[in-house]
């Protein structure tokens, strides 16, 4: 690989790991406590622990808290295939509540981008616990231009 074609894409690396870390330091993604584990075959990897801060009264995950979860799951699947010039904003979810995510245990997030238009990506994501789906997600998000 050509040298400048080198610097290119490490600057562009640089860039798409700058603007992960700010979504995962937005005020609400850190109170969620969402930990990303990465990108593995254009699959984004997330988990995060069901603390008392996020539960209900009855001792189980906020549905709120989870579909969150899982927009930022999502959100993080497409960034690298968004332009440096292009952001992505909700424009639909659909969130499946399946099970209970109990105080104390770990939640595996894993979303996808499932199609990626020119102005409409199409998400999916899942929501695990110890094997065992919990939620899914549908998110449709409006590709517009980054300030």
């Amino acid at each position: 690989m050509p040298f400048l074609k080198l610097i290119k894409l490490m600057s562009q690396v640089t860039t798409i790991l700058e603007r992960q870390q700010a979504v995962l330091d937005l005020p609400l993604n850190r109170h969620l406590g969402i930990l990303y584990d990465g990108l593995v075959d254009g699959i984004a990897q997330a988990h995060i622990y069901c603390t008392p801060d996020l539960a209900t009264f009855g001792g189980h995950l906020h549905g709120g808290a989870l579909s969150s979860c899982c927009e930022v799951t999502g959100f993080l699947a497409l960034l690298p295939q968004l332009d440096d010039h292009q952001h992505a904003v909700t424009h639909d979810i659909h969130v499946s509540l399946m099970r209970g995510v109990p105080v104390g245990v770990r939640c595996d997030l894993s979303g996808r981008v499932v199609r990626l238009g020119k102005t409409l990506a199409f998400l999916d994501v899942t929501a695990n616990v110890a094997g065992q789906l919990v939620a899914s997600a549908r998110i449709t998000k409006s590709i517009i231009a980054r300030n």
